[in-house]
């Protein structure tokens, strides 16, 4: 079931940096849509449904950022520094604990129940994000990844 939640944090960072090269797309494709000898229905359809796919992306950005600010202060810090690489800045922060794996999986648990009890749940996920290329690929190397050991090999 955390699948979903550790795809959508998985995405997190690189979202702003998509909708920045969509918007990008979009005015370079209408700009340069005087010069395109192709059907114009056909353009205006493309650039709407990548207006669309800007929305969805920006929506999911702030759902990512109200769910956070909903979960605890530890289980937030853990999530940043796993998800989106930021150091942990308070004391008693330790990655060799025995514990941290486990904390890990706890708040990866209490992200995803929070997002289904604010109403996004997994098959809210597959129909309006699964249809992106780039959080597809996060989702199916997510399912891949899951029931193998992260086990050291010598």
């Amino acid at each position: 079931m955390e699948q979903f939640g550790k795809t959508i944090l998985s995405a997190y960072p690189m979202l702003y940096g998509y909708v920045t090269q969509i918007e990008e797309i979009i005015k370079r494709r209408a700009r340069n849509s005087f010069y395109a000898r192709c059907d114009v229905v056909g353009l205006s359809e493309e650039l709407l449904s990548l207006g669309e796919i800007r929305k969805d992306l920006i929506e999911l950005k702030l759902i990512v950022e109200e769910v956070l600010s909903l979960i605890k202060p530890y289980d937030r810090v853990l999530l940043s520094y796993k998800y989106f690489g930021i150091a942990p800045q308070e004391e008693g922060f330790d990655l060799t604990s025995r514990n941290y794996f486990r904390r890990q999986i706890k708040a990866l648990k209490n992200f995803s129940d929070t997002l289904v009890s604010r109403g996004y749940d997994e098959e809210w996920f597959r129909n309006k994000y699964l249809k992106i290329a780039f959080i597809s690929g996060i989702y199916q190397r997510t399912i891949l990844e899951q029931g193998k050991k992260h086990v050291r090999s010598y």
